[in-house]
């Protein structure tokens, strides 16, 4: 009994993955040239798994944009928020972490 039960305990810990938590990443997006285009990338941002948009900042020129996004990194990546966003033509990028 004792070895059936640190065996379900074994795969319970490999089955959950190591160091996965919550990440809050700044992506600035380009080509947001109306209400519509917002509309369109907020959509295809919270269509990847875990992703929430936490606030919108206009960016610095015309038609740019800075989406704060989290997400857990063990349901999702950084890339495939970028790849959901440039899928639909909008060019997107991370901006660096200035918190440091």
């Amino acid at each position: 009994m004792k070895h059936l039960l640190l065996s379900a305990l074994a795969i319970v810990a490999l089955s959950t993955p190591a160091l996965a938590e919550e990440r809050q990443v700044e992506i600035a997006v380009s080509e947001l040239t109306c209400p519509s285009c917002s509309f369109i990338v907020a959509s295809s941002m919270r269509g990847v798994p875990s992703v929430e948009i936490a606030a919108f900042e206009d960016g610095p020129e015309y038609g740019q944009g800075v989406y704060s996004v989290t997400y857990d990194d063990a349901e999702t990546s950084i890339e495939s928020i970028i790849g959901a966003v440039t899928a639909n033509g909008y060019p997107a990028q991370v901006l660096p972490d200035t918190a440091s």
